[in-house]
């Protein structure tokens, strides 16, 4: 979520610096195509009423088609709103656990790199790294890996595992001296079913977004409440909210490698 309202800002601000430009860009195309036509009119023996005419028509067609390329928004900025809003649902589907004693904590930033948790669910159960997939299409998996549909998703796993690892790494250090933790990876479907309502691929589990909540509650009891409210306020100094502002970070190389080498 918080990502998308980031390039959402940036994509804005481009278009902002680029206006007045823009602007000069249109107004000459329009006086030359407006002059262009009234020559052809001329021309053609066509009345004066009729060169004004089709002068006219001429440069509002061209700044028409400025104004719709001006103002029509990139296929990845709208790609971007897609994931936000099926993580937005996600988000709606977690925040009911806050009634079994769980604490959900949205669009978190690990240290020092540009990993983004959609969702940290913290509670009796454990702790649940939780990311959001938003493509269409059925899910199957042959020995090329894990697809929705046709597109592979080997590198989400791949980064999704990564960020479990390091949620659990960072939240460890903090913790009191003989603390055990390992952050489950999730990765939760917004809009494709999964087959028998739940796989596990190498260590990622992968469920509808329907029953992330139901299996979150029924994963059994491994925090006591004390160790509940010290999980949940070491992750909230060490994991903070992800910061809107600003341009977006690179992955780091060793995610960017897992998501390729799957280990």
């Amino acid at each position: 979520m918080a990502e998308y309202q980031r390039r959402r800002q940036l994509y804005a601000a481009e278009r902002g610096d680029s206006s007045r430009r823009v602007a000069v860009t249109a107004a000459a195309a329009a006086v030359g195509a407006s002059v262009l036509v009234g020559f052809l009119c001329g021309a053609a023996g066509l009345s004066a009423g009729r060169v004004v005419q089709g002068a006219v028509l001429a440069a509002l067609a061209v700044l028409g088609a400025v104004a719709v390329r001006y103002y029509r928004v990139p296929p990845e900025i709208e790609a971007w709103r897609v994931d936000a809003e099926a993580e937005r649902r996600t988000a709606r589907s977690l925040d009911r656990l806050s009634r079994a004693g769980y604490t959900v904590l949205h669009d978190r930033q690990l240290a020092d790199s540009a990993g983004n948790i959609d969702h940290l669910v913290i509670g009796p159960s454990g702790a649940w790294v939780i990311e959001t997939d938003a493509h269409r299409g059925p899910l199957r998996q042959n020995a090329a890996g894990v697809w929705v549909g046709k597109v592979p998703l080997r590198a989400m796993l791949g980064l999704v595992t990564w960020m479990g690892e390091e949620a659990t790494s960072q939240l460890v250090t903090e913790l009191p001296a003989g603390w055990q933790l390992e952050a489950q990876p999730v990765v939760a479907f917004a809009r494709t079913d999964v087959p028998n309502g739940l796989a596990l691929v190498e260590g990622v589990l992968l469920l509808p977004l329907a029953g992330i909540a139901d299996y979150i509650l029924s994963a059994g009891v491994v925090l006591r409440p004390i160790d509940v409210a010290l999980l949940v306020d070491v992750a909230e100094r060490v994991l903070p909210g992800y910061e809107v502002a600003g341009p977006p970070p690179a992955w780091p190389t060793r995610s960017r490698l897992r998501g390729m080498l799957r280990r």
